[in-house]
């Protein structure tokens, strides 16, 4: 794929299990830590007795803390509209906030379409929280629930709060939803229906530790550790998070200097169809098919990849299933090579929706970082796979993961309950653009939308920028700038280093709101200070210089410094600076040379008739009496305040952008863009907005058990033909699992609706009422009433004869 096809993945945000962020997700991943973890002995006495003391009970919990939380207020809502709503909708509406920070933009300012696409689970807290308790229910009304809750909401809230307008959808393929998300958002951007994409997914069930009940033959695993692709693989432990990746098309990323953290060069997405064992069964053809696609949309060979995020369920079957599509589909291995391998869920569980977008954002952490972190828990391989002798290999340790032949390239597998499949191929950025050289000063902002969050918005750009020296504090203050929403509690400070930012940054406090608007003022001096410096920091400034000096009809390298000349060229470059910026002065004030300029700001003379009155030596007519304090430099500020002279600095840049930070604390909308215009600034990541979170959530009440008589047994016609008594039973409980009236001896049960997992609580059942052991596998080979049955009866027999023979050999003991 050629490179005007590349996709740029330019921002993440995400919530984990043990992680808050993306960074301490890789650090997470890097150190090879398993985020589920024990229920500690307080959060096990707020478990229901008989539920704890179950002997299939598991005390393990990967959730994410927090979910109950939500700053209401910053997005507009009421305590009571946020309490309703799912809380997957929220967290989400956080990370696409922070996504898009993360990118460098804020969304208002974005000369463009950005489009949503997102998924999440399915909203538990409806079900468990919000419908038991009816008087609430009312109180909303039908409306409000559905507003509040629908799956169909989640995308277009997104947008309706971040005021995005590119297409917005909500895609649902249960674990794949954001890798197919991903696909439709690849179109959108190529088809130029959009300009930029954020995508994302969650899923969160309880926010409460809790633990889970392990079912034989079951997906949950037994322990509470995943191990995929490992000889012990027995399923794995659901946990909680969400992730957001924001996208643009390469050719514009790199044109504004975007920081890139990967490319996707392409992506597959199709459906298994019904050429699998049952519904939530994992389908070999369809991955296969899949994987094939993928490749041959990016145009990459399959040996150019050198690592595989598989989706890596962690289940004996799936592991293999997996191992053995990647096996066919990436075909041979060149000679001496071979590809590393690796999942995620061991580390976080099986994130449900968000599977695909963790799996997504952490492959592209490693192709960014260039190291493999490792897949955990695996010691021996599957022995249902070939990762023993084929060209695929877990990646069980931290692996630095050097650039080669060429750049690193990894890919992404996710396959959706359902079997919606999807695959991704990802590849190294381009190297970014070497910074522009730091200038003498530079400006850095803050804002939040309370006082609070600014000083923990100020505190933690301070700890950043303290704890990057290789960015450059330029970029920094570019992004600062360019890339945050300007809300109405603001701090600014003017540093020379790092050193200096980091101290003012740390000494911002909660300050009050600034003003809806404040008018300006410009008072002009007689004289103007060298604008060499300036002109270096500012090249757009340099342009200016140049088109005012050609306006007014002189030769800029014969007006000496210090000149009349010189000096109103350099105040109409300065004030027309500020007017790009945004900055519109009420008023313009002036005395000697500084009068021509404020007949030129406002509006009494042209450029061309202050340029003739400079060459004749003569001054425009008597000005408006200037502010109090105005110096003999250009000064900005408020018309009804004082002046804001820039005179500390002799006009510097220092000084320039003081008086720029005021103003624009003072509640003045700067073009910050503007200023930087002609400059080489990059966007680079930064901390993002500290949400004041709050809890806004409804407890679970407790609903009594359900009473009341058995259902009445199936009428006589509806039970199987010529069948013992045994086949009955076993079709009874199978009658009552999937609610048919009628299951014949031999009817293939997958044909009526049973799958893996109801199967396996049947089996269950089954085991429990006649003492036997079940296997999933006997039912899959064989899933027909008659077969269960004599499986049972042989088993009881089985049974029967040994305790025979104990007997016999106690009698003859005897």
């Amino acid at each position: 794929m050629s490179s005007e096809m590349d996709i740029a993945v330019v921002g993440m945000s995400g919530r984990f299990p043990g992680a808050a962020n993306v960074a301490e997700f890789w650090e997470l991943l890097r150190d090879g830590v398993d985020a589920g973890r024990q229920l500690t002995p307080a959060e096990l006495d707020a478990v229901p007795a008989a539920e704890r003391t179950d002997p299939a009970y598991v005390p393990m919990w990967s959730g994410i803390e927090g979910a109950d939380r939500f700053d209401a207020q910053f997005f507009g809502y009421s305590p009571t509209d946020a309490t309703l709503i799912d809380p997957q909708h929220r967290i989400l509406l956080e990370c696409s906030w922070e996504a898009l920070e993360d990118a460098g933009y804020d969304s208002r300012r974005f000369p463009g379409d950005i489009a949503v696409y997102a998924g999440c689970g399915l909203n538990q807290y409806l079900l468990y929280h919000l419908l038991p308790q009816q008087e609430l229910v009312d109180s909303a009304g039908r409306l409000g629930m559905a507003v509040a809750s629908d799956k169909d909401n989640l995308a277009t809230r997104i947008s309706y709060k971040l005021d995005l307008t590119g297409p917005s959808m909500t895609v649902q393929t249960n674990c794949s939803s954001a890798l197919v998300g991903l696909h439709h958002a690849i179109g959108s951007l190529l088809d130029y229906q959009c300009d930029m994409a954020i995508v994302g997914a969650v899923s969160v069930k309880n926010p409460v530790p809790r633990g889970y009940r392990h079912e034989a033959d079951g997906i949950n695993s037994p322990d509470g550790r995943c191990r995929a692709f490992d000889a012990e693989a027995a399923g794995y432990h659901l946990g909680d998070g969400a992730g957001v990746v924001v996208l643009r098309r390469r050719e514009d990323a790199e044109a504004a200097g975007d920081r890139i953290y990967a490319l996707v060069k392409g992506s597959a997405v199709n459906n298994d169809g019904a050429g699998k064992v049952s519904f939530v069964a994992p389908g070999r053809s369809g991955q296969v098919r899949v994987i094939r696609r993928a490749l041959r949309v990016a145009d990459v060979e399959a040996n150019s990849i050198q690592y595989v995020e598989a989706n890596g369920s962690g289940t004996l079957m799936g592991d293999s299933i997996e191992v053995s599509a990647l096996e066919e589909a990436y075909g041979p291995a060149a000679p001496g090579a071979e590809w590393a391998i690796g999942s995620v869920k061991p580390n976080v569980g099986n994130l449900d929706t968000a599977s695909g977008v963790t799996s997504l954002i952490k492959a592209v952490l490693a192709v960014h970082h260039g190291e493999l972190p490792p897949s955990i828990h695996y010691r021996k391989p599957n022995p249902q796979t070939s990762l023993d002798r084929g060209p695929f290999r877990v990646n069980d340790m931290l692996r630095d993961w050097p650039e080669a032949a060429g750049p690193r390239r990894a890919a992404v597998s996710s396959f959706g309950v359902g079997g919606t499949n999807a695959h991704v191929i990802l590849e190294q950025a381009p190297p970014p653009a070497p910074p522009g050289p730091n200038p003498p000063a530079v400006l850095l902002t803050v804002s939040a939308a309370g006082g609070e969050a600014l000083a923990a918005a100020a505190a933690r750009l301070a700890g950043h920028v303290g704890s990057h020296p290789g960015q450059a504090l330029a970029d920094i203050a570019y992004t600062s700038q360019v890339g945050r929403r300007a809300f109405r509690h603001r701090a600014f400070v003017v540093a020379a280093d790092a050193g200096e930012a980091a101290r003012a940054l740390s000494a911002v406090g909660a300050v009050e709101a600034s003003p809806e608007a404040t008018p300006v003022a410009y008072a002009f001096g007689a004289t103007c200070p060298d604008l060499a410096a300036l002109c270096d920091a500012l090249p757009r400034l340099r342009a200016e210089v140049d088109r005012v000096a050609g306006e007014l009809g002189l030769d800029q390298g014969s007006a000496p410094a210090g000149s009349d000349a010189a000096t109103v060229t350099g105040q109409l470059a300065l004030a027309r600076l500020l007017a790009a910026c945004g900055v519109s002065p009420v008023a313009a004030h002036g005395h000697g040379a500084g009068a021509v300029t404020a007949a030129v700001v406002d509006g009494r003379w042209t450029t061309a008739q202050a340029g003739r009155a400079l060459r004749a030596g003569t001054h425009p007519p008597a000005p408006a009496v200037a502010p109090a304090g105005a110096a003999v430099t250009l000064a900005v500020g408020p018309a009804e305040a004082s002046t804001l002279a820039l005179t500390d600095d002799a006009g510097s840049l220092r000084g320039l952008l003081g008086a720029l930070g005021e103003l624009w604390r003072r509640g003045v909308e700067v073009d910050w863009a503007a200023l930087h215009e002609g400059g080489s600034r990059r966007r680079v990541g930064l901390p993002t907005y500290p949400f004041q979170r709050s809890r806004h959530w409804v407890d679970p009440v407790a609903v009594a058990p359900v009473t009341g008589t058995a259902p009445a047994a199936p009428a006589a016609e509806a039970q199987p033909a010529a069948g013992t008594v045994l086949e009955e039973a076993v079709a009874a409980v199978w009658r009552r699992r999937l609610g048919v009236d009628r299951i014949g001896l031999h009817d293939s049960l997958l044909m009526l609706g049973a799958d893996s997992l109801n199967a396996a609580r049947t089996l269950r059942d089954l085991a429990q009422a006649f003492h036997v052991e079940l296997q999933l596998g006997v039912f899959l080979e064989t899933p027909t009433v008659a077969a269960l049955a004599a499986v049972i009866d042989g088993k009881l027999r089985e049974a029967q004869e040994i305790r025979a023979a104990l007997a016999a050999v106690a009698e003859e003991g005897a």
